[in-house]
């Protein structure tokens, strides 16, 4: 007769009760490490993320280089469908903003502006004609616009210069009762300098104007005005807005997800 007392063997109750708690112990190991190398890195990307966007309104990149992972290494991470769809979704639109280049859009304003300037002071101007040859044939004539868009070219996209700008840094210089931005005139005044060109004539304003050409220029238009209504910039805030709105709902869920592991799994 069997002793069903006995506690050797398969059936132990010794045995089972030891399988239990290894078993629970491998969860327990499972669980928390989840915890460590997804939830809680994800969250701490999430702040970051936040505190960009509350910088103001030229933040120009947003860096969700762990969300990133997570999604492109979902072999690895397995995280779970509801969170992987949020994740994706906040990847996408961070992608969608960070190519919209600020400092692109904001050198082509000011480009805009000077040339829109200077041609209702100067009129529309060509400098020449360049010939284009096949061979030893003139076979059409390239255009030479003037110097100084070349030369606006090269400072306005000048990220110093710009960050003044955008931001309102630096002195501001007084001419004629107004005040403008030193910047701008600076980056105005390199354009239009004798100093920069080799080729151009002198120049005659075609309207009543004595002053200086860069502040006539830099009083044309209105540079925060049409950096506001921008599409590209109009586009960018929308975007970063979304970014805003899930990042918090990422987070809830995030923290939902962190609650249930300490009541769970931590909680004495």
């Amino acid at each position: 007769m069997t002793n069903k007392n006995r506690t050797s063997g398969d059936n132990s109750p010794i045995l089972n009760e030891c399988e239990i708690t290894i078993y629970h112990q491998i969860q327990y190991q499972s669980v928390i490490g989840r915890k460590n190398e997804i939830y809680i890195p994800i969250m701490e990307e999430l702040i970051s993320i936040a505190t960009d966007i509350s910088k103001g309104k030229y933040v120009n990149h947003i860096s969700d280089e762990f969300i990133n992972e997570v999604i492109s290494k979902q072999y690895k991470y397995r995280v779970e469908e509801e969170l992987l769809n949020k994740l994706m979704e906040i990847d996408d639109i961070i992608y969608k903003f960070n190519k919209i280049d600020i400092k692109d859009v904001s050198g082509r304003i000011i480009m805009r502006i000077f040339n829109s300037g200077f041609e209702e002071l100067y009129g529309e101007i060509i400098d020449g004609e360049i010939p284009i040859y096949d061979g030893e044939y003139i076979v059409d004539y390239d255009v030479v616009y003037p110097e100084e868009y070349e030369n606006i070219k090269i400072i306005a996209f000048d990220e110093e210069l710009l960050n003044k700008v955008r931001y309102a840094e630096g002195d501001y210089i007084e001419y004629e009762n107004e005040y403008y931005s030193k910047a701008l005139i600076t980056m105005f005044e390199f354009a239009l300098a004798d100093r920069n060109k080799h080729y151009s004539p002198q120049r005659s304003p075609i309207i009543e104007w004595k002053g200086k050409p860069e502040y006539f220029i830099a009083s044309h238009s209105n540079f925060y005005e049409l950096y506001d209504n921008n599409t590209l910039i109009i586009e960018k805030n929308e975007l970063k807005k979304s970014v805003n709105n899930l990042c918090e709902e990422l987070k809830t869920l995030i923290e939902e997800k962190l609650k249930e592991i300490f009541n769970k799994y931590e909680k004495e």
